[in-house]
């Protein structure tokens, strides 16, 4: 019973991203995927500097600083870089491919996490007992 539910949220979670994706169009998918990394990257980035800071490793919290300002760069130039790109996704001809293209970015995407429900959900099954799921 817990399988067919994990496979119902699964199929849940595969409709509604392509749905997005198609929505959005695949300009947008890249530019939200690109800010989720960043934004990663910027989180583990800033834990690692005020772990630092507190173990008084001021090598390490200068390179966090450093990685943080790059990030924070590259970001600002993605944006510039994609702002156009976004309103040529709004043109007749080619909006019908940039939807199309969205879908499989979105189904990419949930792939991406089916997966790693999957290898959570195997954790839990593995660690907590087929009885606790």
């Amino acid at each position: 019973m817990t399988k067919l539910i994990f496979a119902f949220v699964l199929l849940l979670l595969f409709l509604w991203r392509i749905r997005m994706g198609y929505r959005n169009g695949v300009m947008q998918e890249i530019v939200t995927i690109l800010s989720g990394a960043i934004a990663l990257a910027s989180a583990a980035l800033l834990f690692l500097a005020i772990s630092s800071y507190r173990q008084k490793a001021m090598s390490l919290l200068v390179v966090c600083v450093i990685g943080l300002t790059v990030l924070g760069v590259v970001f600002k130039v993605c944006g510039l870089i994609f702002k156009p790109m976004l309103a040529l996704g709004d043109v007749a001809v080619i909006s019908g491919v940039n939807k199309l293209f969205g879908a499989v970015i979105g189904a990419g995407e949930a792939a991406v996490l089916s997966c790693l429900f999957y290898f959570i959900y195997e954790y839990l099954l593995r660690h907590m007992g087929t009885g606790a799921l």
